[in-house]
């Protein structure tokens, strides 16, 4: 399976979410990769939808991920419920990042040794 195809950013989503509660809010999206390629971005919606962060490679061909946060048209104002909810949304965010990473060096470590 291509590296970072959608097809294998879905397995890795699913393995992760079986540990971890997203309430089916993390998905993979399509992305137009270099020369039409196969590949997937991470999506997890913040805030109630209000906003949201997206997970991609820092390069082709880099272990390494990292997370983007969606411009907001409006100010955000939230109780401090609200804020601790999203706080906990961030940490989530921050693992499956980690997970995915790791996914991902393993991935390319065993490519390489083919």
């Amino acid at each position: 399976m291509p590296y970072r195809s959608r097809a294998l950013l879905e397995t890795w989503l699913t393995e992760f979410t079986a540990d971890h509660a997203l309430g089916g809010l993390a998905r993979v999206i399509p992305q137009d990769g270099t020369l039409g390629g196969d590949t997937g971005l991470i999506v997890f919606p913040l805030g109630g939808g209000t906003t949201s962060v997206y997970i991609e490679p820092v390069a082709v061909g880099d272990r390494r991920w990292r997370i983007h946060f969606e411009p907001r048209e409006q100010e955000a104002v939230m109780s401090s419920a609200q804020v601790h909810t999203m706080a906990a949304e961030l940490e989530m965010s921050a693992a499956l990042c980690d997970f995915i990473e790791t996914k991902s060096a393993a991935h390319l470590a065993g490519t390489h040794s083919n």
